[in-house]
């Protein structure tokens, strides 16, 4: 049976709190894993900022001449496909760099957990990379079905209130509407934190992605809504945790706001960072509370 969601949350916190040098290296990963999509960006301004140019000097006197060099330039298949393909290979090797991490952080964090602290990180990254990588791509498949699911939900929900607007819809039509649209959410929440679960599971207990993803079903039937509760908790945290620091922080220096940029670049970078280091924190915090779930008893995992 896994603890309750209190229990759980406390057990992410304090070893989230036992490990917390897992802080600033998670900030590490997360600014890695933004840094692999910049040559994507870079390439992109770049030929557009040139055929912009080039279109300037062609037809000086066209208004319309630098939107129309953009235009040309997005259509080209070799922007497109260049642009694309860096990309792609930035995806990737964020994909990766975050599996890299859960591969270390939750053998750490189970440690600490089980009262047994270690050197876990590097061995974690060396052995269980394999299994946490096959157990997070049946997560993300996972992800993607659910998100078809509720976004079809959501249409039709939408598609037969447009229809029936006016004609006075019964209360069966409310009804089957109400709950489509709690399956749209409901669903999407489940799958999310069945493949936390899953993946904490490959990366504590050893197991492949099949087995892994039985027993976290297994857990998730026991306390389903333990599992959504705190899927939806950390999603609005990670949503919400960093932009307030950036709010903050902005309102905070709000009295240089007509300084020079060279003057403002060091609070933008501090600000940036800290942002980077809440955001650390939860996903450190949510890696544990999933890993108790997914692993742990009423008292201990």
């Amino acid at each position: 049976m896994p603890p309750t969601l209190l229990a759980a949350l406390g057990m992410g916190l304090r070893a989230g709190a036992r490990e917390g040098w897992l802080v600033p290296v998670g900030a590490v990963v997360s600014a890695a894993r933004r840094v692999a999509l910049w040559p994507a960006w870079a390439v992109l301004w770049a030929m557009l900022a040139r055929a912009v140019l080039g279109s300037l000097r062609a037809h000086p006197l066209d208004p319309g001449g630098a939107l129309g060099g953009a235009l040309a330039a997005l259509a080209s298949p070799r922007l497109l496909g260049l642009v694309g393909g860096l990309w792609l290979a930035g995806l990737l090797l964020g994909a990766v760099l975050r599996v890299a991490w859960l591969s270390g952080a939750l053998p750490t964090l189970g440690g600490a957990m089980a009262g047994a602290p270690g050197p876990r990180f590097a061995t974690g990254v060396a052995f269980a990379f394999p299994r946490v990588l096959a157990a997070a791509a049946l997560a993300l498949a996972a992800d993607v079905a659910g998100s078809l699911f509720a976004s079809t939900l959501v249409l039709g929900a939408i598609a037969v209130t447009v229809r029936v607007a006016g004609q006075g819809g019964g209360v069966l039509l409310a009804a089957a509407v109400a709950l489509a649209l709690t399956l749209a959410l409901a669903v999407p929440l489940a799958l999310g934190a069945l493949g936390d679960a899953a993946v904490a599971r490959a990366a504590l207990r050893g197991e492949g992605p099949g087995a892994a993803f039985a027993a976290s079903v297994r857990r998730l039937l026991a306390r389903p809504g333990t599992f959504a509760l705190a899927a939806l908790a950390f999603g609005l945290a990670a949503a919400l945790g960093p932009a307030s620091v950036e709010g903050v922080a902005t309102a905070a220096t709000g009295f240089a706001r007509g300084a020079a940029p060279v003057v403002l670049l060091g609070p933008q970078v501090l600000v940036a960072a800290l942002a980077l280091l809440v955001g650390a924190a939860l996903d450190l915090w949510r890696l544990g509370t999933f890993a108790a779930l997914a692993c742990g008893g009423d008292a201990r995992p």
